[in-house]
């Protein structure tokens, strides 16, 4: 039993990976695994971003102590046997070096989950499911708002977003495996500043995050690795300012722990770092330390 958990627990806190510049990314929610009927999760990070990588895969060092610390807040609540509804609400304070500190809420997602695969019978391949829907709304300042050079502003993407994904989970004795995919697509928009000149369609097109973990568990503790790829299509401008831009690719390597303190409650401290492997393009890369609280009320 204490295993299923320690595994719900750690895929029910969202996993989000944006470098702190960019403002952030589409992000897993927050869904209810176990037999649960509500759970609120709250996490802490601090992230700092540590290079730049161009189109052309030139890497740039990073020197202008560029920071951000996020609160989240994310619940989650059944709305029948099998379905599910969520939020995620972030609060974002950002700094860098000879510039303001800026902070303010983040963007807001909302969440519609289905446990689609569920576990009626043993088996020993065959993984537990929930499928899901999410939308993401531009509710912060993004890098098309943004006047400030070292995007201290900037605490979302600026598009509305739709997606769906998919987590599937299983476990044998005292080791798990979990997967996480999901794909979104961000609708385009219109900006008009002095930094493209006039007017601009900016058409953001497809993205993806996927994530395949495996964790070792004994008593109240577990620990975990998992490593995420994203790609975001290249964000095309049309109008006062033309660019075919160039897409976002990055993976970034996380390491977690937790302690169950009982049966409804845990933490989790993780570390994830986005410039220790893979060939990122188009990419500030960061490193971030998180701390999370889950709250659960079973059925």
């Amino acid at each position: 039993m204490r295993l299923l958990l320690f595994i719900f627990i750690h895929l029910s806190g969202s996993l989000s990976f944006a470098a702190s510049c960019c403002g952030g990314s589409f992000s897993f929610p927050a869904l209810i695994l176990a037999d649960d009927k509500a759970q609120i999760t709250s996490t802490y990070s601090y992230s700092q971003v540590s290079d730049d990588v161009l189109a052309s895969g030139k890497w740039l060092r990073r020197h202008d102590g560029n920071l951000a610390q996020t609160l989240k807040l994310e619940g989650a609540a059944l709305v029948s046997d099998s379905f599910q509804a969520g939020f995620a609400l972030p609060v974002m304070m950002k700094s860098a070096d000879n510039s303001a500190s800026s902070g303010g809420v983040g963007d807001i997602s909302l969440y519609l989950g289905h446990e689609t695969f569920p576990e009626k019978t043993y088996s020993r391949w065959k993984p537990k499911g929930l499928t899901f829907l999410q939308i993401t709304l531009p509710t912060s300042p993004s890098i098309y708002d943004s006047s400030i050079s070292t995007a201290t502003d900037i605490r979302g993407r600026g598009f509305y977003s739709v997606g769906g994904g998919i987590a599937l989970m299983k476990a044998w004795a005292t080791w798990d495996m979990n997967f996480n995919g999901e794909i979104h697509y961000s609708l385009p928009r219109t900006v008009a500043n002095e930094t493209y000149g006039g007017e601009v369609d900016v058409q953001p097109g497809w993205g993806t995050t996927q994530t395949i973990g495996m964790g070792w568990n004994r008593g109240d503790y577990r620990i975990g690795s998992s490593l995420t790829y994203l790609h975001e299509d290249a964000i095309r401008l049309r109008g006062a300012t033309t660019s075919d831009g160039t897409a976002q690719k990055n993976f970034t390597l996380g390491f977690s722990g937790s302690y169950m303190i009982n049966l409804e409650s845990a933490v989790t401290v993780s570390y994830a770092d986005q410039s220790w492997i893979g060939a990122p393009v188009n990419s500030s890369l960061s490193k971030t330390f998180n701390i999370s609280y889950q709250q659960r009320w079973p059925r």
